[in-house]
């Protein structure tokens, strides 16, 4: 029995039978397993999604919670493709707050400190102090600049005494999927910095995920999947207000500015005018995906040798959906050097560099996020092997050339 009957972010109720359900995908797809009797048995976790009729929020009502630490590896900034995601971020909060000179910002679930390096190099001297925590920093491993510290925490009551000075900018990027409460982890942040300060949210984009057919982004991790009227819900609901709600990264993220000001309170308002219509139903995608992708699998599988591209959550978790039994695929593609010689959680399959890939003659690559096919697609090209390149997703829509 579900104990998760409303909506995280409009507060809706929802009932009824789950839209998609799998009994056990790996409960963290972005920790690195050292074998493969270790990857196979990785924890799993329970999958039993709903859509809110209110908002489009889709989130996982069997989610009961995990524990990140230091071995939880995410690091995307080797591509090419998603720093120009930073630089744009980047560009869009400068011009946010643009009228201010002399800029401190704290980045709640900073990771390794990637965002704020990278505004430390973009804004210049008008940033004077960046401030992360996230209890998954490692800081043996990070090389931070001198106006940046993290620290390997949450921000609570507590951590948040350590900030001594005024606060311009809050950002949280690709946490509140992590969160079954993602209202009360916005709302935090106004009792523990003082207003005014702006506001910056980074989240996937689940009317990406449905129209693009990409069911590999329900991951366990992700316990809530905001729509556009979602999120805006849930930060009218945490008490911030001028909301702008957009997307970026083609699409695939939601990226919301909001500003906090003294006084403000929680409440609730209405997301269902503002839902979001998508082209297909989360019930209707459960049903087909893996089914519909191992016979594409099945078919490039007559080329050769053929690599998922992608070893983070979707493609780890494509792998699970698609091939447990590693009977289609031979290994997985990473380009961070961090993963090479690891194995994906729950299926086995071994994290192999594009090097090794095309030494090993592999014939057909799968892009577990379309998003950076064009990158993934130039460097085969570049490789001058004869290498075909797939995209994951839902074959009727566009997905960049191939």
């Amino acid at each position: 029995m579900s104990s998760r009957a409303h909506c995280p972010c409009c507060g809706a109720a929802v009932a009824g039978p789950a839209h998609f359900e799998h009994p056990g995908v790996p409960r963290l797809l972005n920790v690195l397993a050292a074998s493969r009797e270790e990857a196979i048995a990785a924890p799993l976790g329970r999958l039993e999604l709903v859509e809110c009729a209110s908002c489009g929020t889709v989130f996982n009502r069997a989610f009961s919670g995990v524990a990140y630490g230091p071995d939880y590896f995410v690091d995307a900034t080797l591509s090419g493709r998603y720093r120009a995601q930073l630089d744009d971020v980047s560009d869009r909060l400068d011009e946010r707050i643009s009228h201010r000179r002399a800029l401190s910002i704290v980045d709640v679930g900073a990771g390794q400190g990637s965002f704020l390096k990278h505004l430390a190099a973009r804004l210049g001297s008008r940033l004077a102090c960046g401030r992360g925590f996230d209890p998954a920093f490692r800081p043996a491993s990070a090389s931070l600049p001198e106006n940046v510290e993290v620290t390997s925490s949450l921000l609570d009551a507590t951590s948040a005494r350590t900030i001594t000075s005024p606060v311009d900018i809050v950002a949280t990027r690709h946490v509140v999927e992590h969160l079954q409460d993602p209202v009360g982890f916005l709302a935090s942040f106004r009792r523990h910095i003082a207003p005014p300060f702006t506001l910056l949210v980074e989240t996937p984009n689940v009317g990406h995920t449905l129209a693009h057919g990409l069911l590999h982004d329900f991951c366990y991790e992700h316990c809530s999947m905001a729509s556009e009227a979602g999120l805006r819900a849930a930060l009218e609901a945490a008490g911030y207000d001028s909301i702008e709600v957009g997307t970026a990264f083609d699409g695939e993220y939601l990226l919301a500015f909001a500003n906090a000001t003294p006084g403000g309170e929680q409440k609730r308002g209405d997301a269902g005018a503002n839902r979001a219509a998508f082209a297909g139903s989360l019930a209707e995608l459960g049903d087909r995906f893996a089914r519909e992708h191992r016979q594409h699998l099945t078919r490039t599988r007559a080329r050769g040798t053929q690599a998922i591209w992608g070893a983070a959550g979707k493609g780890a978790l494509f792998a699970l959906l698609v091939d447990p039994d590693r009977d289609l695929v031979d290994f997985a593609i990473d380009i961070h050097p961090g993963k090479h010689g690891s194995y994906l959680p729950g299926t086995g399959h071994r994290v192999v560099s594009p090097d090794y890939a095309f030494a090993a003659g592999v014939r057909t690559v799968w892009v577990a996020n379309p998003t950076y096919a064009a990158e993934i697609t130039a460097l085969c090209a570049a490789s001058r092997s004869q290498v075909d390149v797939e995209c994951v997703g839902d074959r009727t829509r566009p997905f960049p050339p191939s």
